[in-house]
């Protein structure tokens, strides 16, 4: 064999093997039974959160903020049952139907409304990417360059009815330095 062939035979077969490599590799796919307090909560996320945010193209420390926020560190049984770490609404085959809070008219009002349910955090964290990254009225989140207009963009576009949905968050980012993760 001619050692141009031989080269090219490396060639491809290193591409093979990388190709290879990246279907088996394990994913990062976090245990909620890991999570003891709100340190474990961001140390056990954290990665996942930058995953997501490096795959759209958002804020990790918004995104790591939300699912703290959105979940209450894991706590909430939408999250402990459901792997729904955002509260991201839904109906039909993979929903479940549970008591909620939301800001009507200016004043707190408990409801019941329909949340989407997910296999795994993995699913969840994803499935919130996917939606900013996508839905129309996210637009003005995904222009965000800073996690501050990030965080701010979102009850505007309809994320929460909270009017200090962003607020919340920012303090979240800043009580945990959760920006440490913004590497970009």
């Amino acid at each position: 064999m001619s050692a141009k062939k031989r080269k090219r035979h490396l060639v491809y077969l290193f591409i093979f093997i990388v190709i290879v490599f990246y279907m088996i590799r394990p994913r990062y796919n976090p245990d909620p039974a890991l999570v003891g307090s709100k340190e474990d909560f961001i140390e056990t996320y954290a990665p996942l959160a930058m995953e997501v945010a490096d795959r759209y193209d958002l804020i990790p420390s918004v995104v790591l903020a939300q699912a703290a926020v959105e979940s209450n560190y894991g706590e909430s049984e939408l999250a402990k049952t459901y792997n729904n770490y955002f509260g991201i609404k839904g109906s039909g085959e993979h929903s479940v139907v549970l008591p909620t809070k939301e800001i009507i008219d200016e004043k707190e009002q408990s409801v019941s409304d329909g949340f989407r349910t997910y296999d795994s955090p993995r699913e969840s964290f994803f499935d919130y990417g996917k939606l900013i990254a996508s839905a129309p009225r996210y637009a003005s989140v995904r222009e965000a360059t800073t996690k501050e207009a990030y965080a701010e963009a979102l009850y505007p576009a309809g994320y929460s009815t909270n009017p200090r949905y962003g607020e919340i968050l920012l303090q979240t980012i800043a009580a945990h330095q959760l920006d440490r993760y913004d590497t970009k």
